[in-house]
């Protein structure tokens, strides 16, 4: 009986083996070689420049003496902001931002307007 489980054992350890042999056939294949794939750019994919009083917010209430008005800009040579329609006043870059200390300022409505020095030398207004 012995002899009879020897035998049956036998074939299916021959049969793993060549299932074996066979995977490891098909892994040493070369791989078929793929196309490069292609970038196809868009108008989405193009950063553009911009220019934006990020705090105050419209319509926000400011009040103290001081208030550090913070502006995001696209990557420009200078930033600079107006009051009211009066003259430019240059920002100083930190931390990714633009910011303008602005003190001693009256008490009502205000307009702020930011414009960023392109490279190319053209200005963007917020």
């Amino acid at each position: 009986m012995a002899q009879k489980k020897a035998k049956k054992a036998a074939p299916a350890a021959a049969a793993s083996v060549a299932v074996m042999e066979k995977k490891a056939a098909v892994k040493s294949e070369a791989p078929a070689k793929k196309a490069p794939a292609k970038a196809k750019i868009t108008d989405a994919a193009v950063p553009k420049a911009y220019v934006i009083i990020d705090h105050p917010s419209e319509g926000e209430t400011v009040s103290g003496l001081h208030y550090a008005i913070r502006i995001g800009a696209s990557d420009g040579e200078t930033v600079e902001i107006s009051f009211d329609g009066d003259e430019w006043q240059p920002c100083r870059s930190s931390a990714g931002y633009w910011w303008f200390d602005w003190n001693n300022f009256t008490p009502g409505m205000h307009q702020l307007v930011a414009r960023m020095h392109k490279k190319s030398g053209e200005y963007l207004i917020s």
